[in-house]
């Protein structure tokens, strides 16, 4: 029971990123216009992630919501906390972020790197959310995820509706072996993006205005 909740947890970890036949994209989950994919990884033994979904929002909205650190306990599942490491500028951060994990199992923690850009002229947002282990020294009883990288590409489907495509590569440590956590591997996903259409409905972000980006 132990290791199935530990492989839980660590799944959420696969929510914070075309090659031949044997590695096309496989549908995992489809509930709530919410869509989880997966497919085998040929950087790691751990499978990659892909979330598709529409959400009634602007693009400004969503760009608040994921600048909005010290919030991402409240829709990224199983975050225990998280805050800005250092501000580079309007559009670029680095923060830090631990996972809960059940006891006795260690949490995980991760330094990252963010960067959010647009397009001027299609307007597609890009958000990119990528692991810098060594930024800051690994915490007693945690353990330091080494590898991260996420994607975002989001487009805007019309004044009130954007679309949102996820991708997530993630190898995050410990000994669980990665065929047991990429079977567990599609509740974190499908919980964070269920918890972010319900988050994005905040006043504070709702009509958000984003200097950098153009609605």
């Amino acid at each position: 029971m132990l290791t199935k909740y530990l492989t839980l947890f660590l799944a959420t970890l696969l929510i914070r990123f075309p090659g031949s036949a044997q590695n096309e994209w496989i549908l995992k989950k489809d509930k709530d216009s919410i869509k989880v994919y997966n497919r085998d990884n040929e950087q790691s033994k751990f499978n990659e992630l892909k979330v598709e979904m529409a959400l009634k929002a602007r693009l400004s909205d969503l760009a608040a919501l994921i600048l909005d650190i010290s919030d991402y306990k409240n829709w990224s599942f199983n975050t225990k906390s998280s805050h800005v490491l250092k501000q580079v500028s309007p559009s670029e951060l680095y923060f830090y972020s631990e996972i809960n994990s059940p006891w006795p199992a260690d949490n995980r923690d991760l330094s990252l790197h963010l960067l959010i850009t647009q397009d001027p002229v299609s307007k597609t947002m890009i958000i990119k959310i990528k692991s810098v282990p060594g930024l800051i020294p690994v915490k007693p009883n945690t353990i330091r995820v080494q590898m991260s990288y996420e994607t975002w590409i989001v487009t805007r489907l019309d004044k009130t509706r954007i679309r949102i495509e996820y991708q997530l590569k993630l190898d995050p440590g410990g000994s669980v072996p990665a065929w047991l956590m990429n079977t567990f591997s599609v509740k974190a996903p499908y919980e964070t993006f269920k918890n972010l259409r319900q988050q994005i409905q905040q006043s504070k972000y709702r009509n958000a205005s984003v200097p950098f980006i153009s609605n």
